[in-house]
């Protein structure tokens, strides 16, 4: 990293109205990250509040925020690229703590798309879900696959 821009308040904390408050640069001058603040805590409301960037201009990871806790309704708060563009994990956050009420909160996925990893939240707590919460996710996302209950019908 060669070069930080950054934009204050009259209170003297990090805030910007109309782009990020702060952004970092590669020695190479392409941007490493941009972070969106508003009275001195990392916010957007219409977008990503954190962006970092590979050296080659590709996203990295996308963090939405809110008065500066993970947060985004219905959709990742965190999204992690792999340099192909394709993305690699999607973490589900409610005010700061992992958490999906329709499936798992954290998606890993392989560089071709495939999901490698589940781990299900609510309001912060993991848990193992039930067989039929896992196929009603499934059947809402659009996959044949489903969980054997174990139990004799």
């Amino acid at each position: 990293m060669s070069d930080i821009k950054k934009y204050y308040n009259a209170k003297n904390e990090l805030h910007r109205e109309d782009g990020p408050a702060v952004t970092i640069y590669y020695k190479n001058g392409a941007i490493a990250s941009e972070h969106y603040y508003v009275d001195g805590k990392v916010h957007r409301d219409d977008g990503p509040a954190d962006i970092w960037y590979y050296d080659t201009g590709s996203v990295l990871i996308e963090n939405y925020r809110i008065n500066g806790k993970s947060h985004r309704e219905c959709e990742p708060a965190i999204i992690g690229y792999y340099g192909s563009g394709m993305v690699k994990s999607e973490d589900y956050y409610i005010n700061g703590s992992h958490h999906r009420e329709d499936g798992p909160a954290v998606i890993e996925y392989s560089q071709t798309g495939e999901v490698i990893k589940e781990r299900w939240f609510h309001h912060g707590k993991e848990f193992i879900p039930s067989p039929e919460q896992v196929n009603a996710y499934r059947r809402k996302s659009g996959s044949t696959n489903t969980v054997d209950s174990g139990m004799e019908t």
